[in-house]
């Protein structure tokens, strides 16, 4: 679990966490909202998802299995880690190998993500960890890193990254121009519908007036808006046919008995209509 420090350490500089939302490689956050919250503008949301909780219960443990397996020491770093050069780029370590002069990164991965992650022994990891790995490698300037994860509860991998230079300064070069743009209150554009909501939360009673382009995003628009009207009336008579068929049943099975439809009572006692698989 993230501490009060580390919190207020995150809000000096750019920490290992905050570079694939830099890179844009982060579904959870955008560089807009990042440079907001760096800024003050924006307050941070440290509030755990239940898949973090459950990381950060099973970190140790799964840094046990690692030395376990592995027959080698890792060092807990307490400290924040600063750039030899750079001293916004900052960062925590889940450990340190000292035998191999190697971080050690932990990760508790959902089970929907196991087929980003490659062979054991590869470093065919999700890019957004990759970019966290190599972050650390040029804080400490350590040769290699090793992953080790925890994936759906119950299956573990290990991975290697050997450090590379060329993926390290397009991550450097990303950072240092994000926190010029901090400082220099130039912020990034605006990457999904959130940040425009962000940038203009209120209207100034203007009038604007389309142009070329932005008549081709409006007939783009109309036209998809069509299409999923009529999309929605196909499926609500495809779906009634289906409850219609069924009435009091409550699963629609094929040959091989496997369920395609529920329709079953909920808590409240309606029924819920679930098309498996979908």
């Amino acid at each position: 679990m993230i501490t009060e420090e580390q919190k207020i350490e995150r809000m000096k500089g750019i920490g290992g966490s905050d570079m694939p939302i830099i890179l844009g490689l982060s579904s959870y956050k955008t560089p807009y909202q990042l440079y907001l919250e760096k800024k003050g503008l924006l307050e941070p949301n440290f509030e755990e998802s239940p898949l973090q909780y459950w990381g950060n219960q099973l970190e140790s443990i799964i840094r046990r299995e690692f030395q376990k397996r592995n027959k080698v020491r890792v060092k807990l770093v307490r400290d924040t880690i600063i750039h030899p050069f750079y001293d916004f780029l900052r960062g925590h370590l889940d450990g340190f190998i000292p035998k191999w002069n190697a971080v050690l990164e932990v990760k508790c991965s959902h089970q929907f993500m196991a087929q980003k992650w490659g062979e054991p022994g590869t470093d065919i990891v999700p890019m957004e960890y990759l970019v966290q790995v190599a972050f650390y490698c040029s804080l400490i300037n350590a040769p290699q890193a090793r992953i080790a994860v925890l994936i759906g509860g119950n299956e573990y991998r290990e991975f290697k990254y050997m450090r590379d230079l060329d993926l390290e300064k397009t991550i450097i070069d990303a950072a240092c121009g994000f926190w010029d743009a901090v400082q220099k209150e130039t912020p990034p554009p605006a990457y999904n519908h959130g940040d425009l909501k962000l940038m203009y939360p209120r209207h100034n009673g203007t009038k604007k007036s389309i142009n070329q382009d932005i008549m081709k995003s409006f007939t783009e628009l109309k036209e998809i808006k069509l299409k999923l009207k009529e999309l929605e009336a196909i499926e609500q008579a495809a779906k009634f046919q289906i409850m219609n068929y069924m009435q009091d049943a409550e699963c629609l099975v094929n040959e091989n008995d496997e369920p395609l439809v529920t329709w079953k009572e909920n808590k409240k006692g309606s029924r819920t209509f679930l098309l498996k698989g979908v």
